[in-house]
């Protein structure tokens, strides 16, 4: 059997910062996933699980003002939780344990805006709280590309920043599998890593990614100066070939 995509799957650091002054980065974080999909209009929430689950769903966000607002609803197995907040967008959704359950978070446009798989915590949007300065700004985070087939080896093995709509990312690798670096801020720029833009495969160090292996992937967003807000998103893809 070959590797399917869904053995490849992106998983957060455990360094998420909130702020331009806290550390970035270290090693992967098995429960959380950054998703890239955002609200496309103001909406309330609806929660639902797949089995019979009370655990806590929290959510934090902004609303249409830009004030960041939150709301925590107990889980009602597969009956749907409809939740009373309006959120602009979303920026961390957290349950309260890891279970068995598959919960699917949806919103007004966007049946499934992301889900909380079974044995994880939850998912979040990157670089929160990233506003522009007066001068050109530089950010960086971490994300991992993890193969979690539980025998096969990704052979040839690339990762690409397929789409960038506002132009404002670029992505590198780092040099070894299975890294734990961390940067002091996200302000500050990872050593030895080459950046690129939309299209260009970089390689996998030693071109492959082992069962249960990762590669680390630094997320660079650069705002210009005074930059006008604006809410989107990019992705990044893991490919290769297997037996």
């Amino acid at each position: 059997m070959s590797i399917l995509t869904g053995d490849l799957i992106a998983y957060g650091a455990l360094n998420r910062p909130l702020d331009d002054v806290s550390l970035s980065g270290n090693s992967i974080d098995i429960q959380n996933r950054p998703v890239f999909t955002q609200l496309l209009a103001n909406s309330t929430l609806v929660y639902t699980s797949n089995a019979a689950d009370a655990r806590v769903i929290t959510v934090s966000g902004r609303n249409a003002a830009g004030v960041i607002v939150a709301e925590s609803l107990a889980l009602n197995g597969a009956t749907p939780v409809s939740g009373a907040q309006v959120f602009e967008r979303i920026l961390v959704v957290s349950l309260s344990a890891s279970g068995t359950q598959l919960v699917t978070v949806g919103g007004s446009g966007v049946g499934n805006l992301g889900q909380v798989f079974p044995n994880e915590r939850g998912f979040y949007c990157m670089f929160i709280n990233a506003a522009s300065q007066a001068s050109p700004t530089n950010r960086f985070e971490k994300i991992y590309w993890k193969n979690t087939n539980a025998s096969l080896t990704l052979n040839s093995a690339q990762v690409t920043l397929t789409a960038d709509p506002s132009s404002k990312i670029t992505i590198g690798l780092e040099t070894v599998l299975n890294d734990a670096t961390s940067v002091a801020n996200r302000l500050a720029v990872p050593a030895g890593v080459a950046f690129v833009g939309v299209g260009v495969a970089q390689n996998v160090p030693t071109n492959a990614v082992p069962a249960g292996s990762e590669i680390a992937t630094w997320i660079e967003q650069s705002l210009l100066a005074n930059d006008a807000p604006l809410k989107s998103t990019f992705t990044t893809q893991l490919a290769g070939t297997s037996v």
